[in-house]
């Protein structure tokens, strides 16, 4: 009888606290922002951010708040530092490792759910996240894992062995899981249970060769991994198999300072995200410099050090590491 007493009074705590806030959707009716400038026909389109359920007009529900203040371990469902974003359907998924945890959004049903841990352990450190057929796969940097969820957050399996695990992406077709395995200098491949397939690369400066791998993203048949310390993009096919790859280090335009995440729109442009210089680059493929958006700042479309990059549907999600958010863009054509 206490314990429904108490529920029953933190009940109408959190709905009296509770105060209704205006989406970022809705805040976010400011002049167009575009790149290339007018006269020029625009190419990108900024238009809208997020940080928390409630921008998305979707609320944590009052179990999940209350579990959070009971058990000790209720964490801000705001960003801390959005590092990395898997989107599929109406499923967005949001890796957080300043706040130690996974942000998971259903823009189709409303509802939010926050992973934090395991069947077996607090995250440490989650920097990838890729969205299966009905799998969440988690990398914890720190930890040296893989985790794997239900798409209803249901802890199902890990993936160990590894020995610090950073970009993640799934192959709907094949049913792989690519996993970069940054200080092994080598991309992994497992089956979506969980069960290593093959792994290839090696730390070195040739072509098919990494030097710190971290993001990267499937796109048809080819394979796209940001070569971080050799300041490349390098293609492989599905079972890496070199293809191309270009880039060089520098800080003008083409040249890559701190490359971070990859993406591929609906035409095959290249889409990098450049942490150091604020700026999203996009090349085609033959690694021809194209056009580049955002610069150093806080407001709409501006970036402070921006990492995972993420394409659906030609909309373009930007993990906005220090700005605490996820910018979403739409790729206009042309």
């Amino acid at each position: 009888m206490k314990q429904l007493i108490t529920i029953s009074l933190l009940a109408l705590l959190f709905s009296a606290c509770a105060t209704p806030e205006k989406s970022a959707i809705e805040n976010q009716q400011a002049s167009e922002i575009v790149w290339p400038m007018p006269p020029q026909k625009p190419r990108i389109k900024y238009l809208y951010q997020f940080a928390k359920p409630t921008d998305l007009e979707i609320n944590e529900s009052f179990f999940s708040r209350l579990w959070g203040w009971i058990s000790g371990r209720s964490l801000s469902t705001g960003m801390v530092r959005p590092y990395s974003i898997a989107v599929r359907d109406q499923l967005i998924a949001v890796a957080d490792p300043g706040n130690k945890s996974v942000h998971v959004f259903n823009t189709n049903t409303s509802e939010y759910i926050r992973l934090n841990k395991s069947d077996h352990s607090y995250f440490a450190s989650p920097v990838g996240v890729a969205i299966g057929d009905n799998q969440i796969y988690i990398s914890d940097s720190k930890l040296g894992e893989v985790f794997i969820f239900t798409t209803e957050g249901e802890s199902v399996n890990t993936i160990k062995g590894l020995k610090r695990p950073t970009g993640l992406s799934f192959n709907h077709d094949s049913k792989r899981l690519y996993v970069s395995d940054t200080l092994e200098h080598k991309i992994v491949i497992y089956n979506s249970d969980g069960q290593k397939q093959f792994s290839f690369g090696q730390r070195e400066k040739d072509k098919g060769d990494f030097n710190f791998p971290s993001h990267l993203v499937l796109d048809k048949d080819r394979l796209y991994v940001n070569d971080t310390m050799n300041f490349r993009i390098q293609i492989f096919d599905l079972d890496g198999n070199y293809i191309t790859g270009f880039g060089k280090h520098g800080d003008a335009s083409g040249y890559f300072s701190q490359p971070k995440g990859v993406a591929i729109d609906s035409k095959g442009h290249i889409y990098v995200a450049d942490a150091i210089l604020n700026r999203v680059q996009i090349f085609d493929q033959q690694g021809r410099f194209l056009l580049e958006f955002g610069n150093e700042g806080r407001r709409s479309g501006e970036f402070w050090l921006p990492s995972g990059i993420f394409i659906d549907q030609d909309k373009i999600y930007v993990a906005d590491s220090y700005n605490r958010r996820v910018q979403v863009f739409q790729y206009v054509g042309g």
